[in-house]
């Protein structure tokens, strides 16, 4: 053998040798060693999830918390896996009362209600018990309330826990006093007379299962007498405690509180304060002892609101008779939306009103302090649910229009006003807050008949934020990725590529049924693993 051809023997054997013996690959191929991002300590897969409902419970949205309890089902029992860590919170955009500021207004006598009689409450004295919080409200003899009655005898859950996650608080509709004191509680669509009767109903079964002739919406009322529609759980986990199986029987118990808790009711204050209600929130669960957002965790923020936000600046020393309408305008610009102009009854002094910019500024402080990246990125999407174009507006504003002849109708003291009710408008600060967030964040119709695609629509995103993983690098064309996913119980899953996409330095998994099969300490491996060479 010559020379030549003996340097080519060995070229030949060498690589053959490296090819069968090192790498332990096929003969005629070479790989590069791999390099491996491990997740299972730096990323362990982390289904933690915070959802908060920040919901209108003014008197025009019986109908609209009606699609809403109706579409839960479904997405309760798709999305809200036992083996997930989810926790869902709700509180209404009047949750703002409880700031200290509003505590004279809530402590003032209604005018005219002193020595008042209710023809209603009369009528049923044989039934009626005086509140624990006033043993003389009501003349029992007479039926007069005795020294008239104060907002917060109306509504007594208005006071300085009502932007906090409490049993009898947020767990259930807002109870309040039945009379014709409130019209739209009394004869609208809620009619409370229904439910006020603690001698026929107690307890949340007709609200969750109406029976024949009853109506979802006048079940799921609570008033100041029968004050019965509540979960019991203002903060609803899909973990199941320890001793109780996570079966099909505790989804449908956590669906039915979910349910409940979204039923909020109708009674509230008319001046919907979304973004108030929730920086209030902030201030008042967060700095308690039992905080419910946690770090780390993936926060979805929901409002629902057949108006757009009326927050405003609550002044540090507020003149006496401050109240939720101090500052609002009976003269409110026309606006257009789809070609269809309207103009609602009142409004807030546009300069009195808080910027949408300051809102975000305090999410974002509060998440960052919460994780600890006072300069990093919150995890964290805005889900408005309002009316988004003229005829969703206009379906809604005759809805409304619909109660108002009814309201007025059972009460002669009250002019059909028509017109100059109106109320519906699109909800373009919650909008506009969306925008500013993005990471994901988006709206849907309050309108819609059906909300089961909006709800689809929130599991997604929703889950999505735990599936997606930071990598170390960029792969390279020259490169592909292994993907494993190791699981609590010891096995293993080797992902297809199919089943996640990669843009830029992250990886995104996008198999559904995947994600949710996920639990709480699983973890996922990403391997560089070069393309053969020969």
């Amino acid at each position: 053998m010559n020379i030549r051809n003996f340097e080519k023997f060995l070229r030949v054997g060498f690589l053959a040798a490296i090819a069968t013996g090192c790498t332990k690959q096929t003969p005629q191929s070479f790989q590069l060693l791999p390099v491996t991002d491990n997740f299972t300590t730096a990323t362990e897969i982390n289904t933690q999830i915070d959802m908060l409902w920040v919901i209108d419970n003014s008197a025009s949205m019986d109908n609209e918390q009606n699609s809403l309890r109706l579409g839960l089902s479904a997405f309760a029992s798709k999305y809200l896996q036992p083996t997930w860590d989810i926790r869902i919170g709700v509180i209404t955009t009047d949750s703002y009362v409880a700031n200290p500021a509003f505590q004279p207004w809530l402590q003032t006598s209604v005018s005219g209600s002193a020595g008042w009689v209710s023809p209603y409450i009369s009528s049923r004295l044989s039934t009626w018990k005086d509140p624990s919080w006033d043993s003389s409200l009501v003349n029992l003899q007479t039926g007069a309330f005795t020294t008239g009655f104060t907002f917060n005898d109306e509504v007594h859950a208005f006071g300085p826990n009502y932007a906090r996650l409490m049993a009898g608080v947020h767990d259930g509709p807002t109870a309040a006093l039945c009379s014709e004191a409130d019209p739209y509680f009394f004869s609208g669509t809620s009619q409370c007379k229904t439910r006020d009767d603690q001698t026929k109903y107690s307890g949340p079964s007709h609200c969750l299962n109406p029976g024949s002739g009853e109506s979802a919406i006048t079940q799921c009322v609570n008033t100041v007498e029968n004050d019965t529609v509540h979960s019991g759980q203002p903060v609803i986990s899909t973990l199941p405690p320890a001793g109780t199986p996570g079966d099909s029987a505790w989804v449908t118990q956590i669906t039915q509180n979910f349910m409940i808790n979204a039923s909020v009711g109708t009674s509230g204050v008319g001046s919907q304060r979304g973004f108030g209600s929730l920086t209030q929130f902030l201030s008042d669960n967060e700095t308690g002892p039992s905080p419910y957002f946690r770090p780390g965790s993936v926060r979805v923020i929901v409002f629902v609101s057949d108006a757009d936000d009326q927050t405003q600046v609550i002044p540090s020393s507020p003149p006496s008779g401050f109240n939720p309408f101090t500052g609002y305008l009976t003269s409110c610009p026309s606006k257009t939306v789809n070609g269809f102009t309207y103009t609602i009854a009142s409004c807030p002094n546009p300069s009195a009103l808080v910027a949408v910019s300051t809102v975000k500024a305090q999410l974002d402080s509060f998440f960052q302090n919460l994780d600890g990246s006072a300069s990093g990125t919150t995890s964290y999407i805005i889900v408005p649910v309002t009316p988004l174009s003229g005829p969703s507006i206009q379906t809604l504003q005759a809805q409304r229009s619909a109660e108002d002849a009814a309201v007025a109708a059972g009460d002669g003291n009250l002019p059909n006003c028509g017109a100059l009710c109106t109320s519906v408008d699109r909800g373009d600060r919650y909008l506009a807050l969306m925008n500013l967030v993005g990471q994901g964040s988006f709206s849907s119709d309050l309108a819609s008949s059906d909300y089961a695609q909006f709800l689809n629509s929130l599991g997604a995103a929703m889950i999505e934020k735990r599936a997606s993983f930071t990598l170390s690098r960029t792969p390279s064309s020259t490169e592909d990725l292994v993907v494993v996913v190791s699981f609590s119980n010891g096995s293993n899953e080797t992902l297809p590529s199919t089943s996640y996409v990669v843009t830029g330095t992250t990886l995104t998994i996008t198999d559904t049924n995947l994600i949710l099969s996920f639990t709480q300490g699983d973890s996922l491996s990403v391997t560089y693993q070069p393309k053969t060479v020969l």
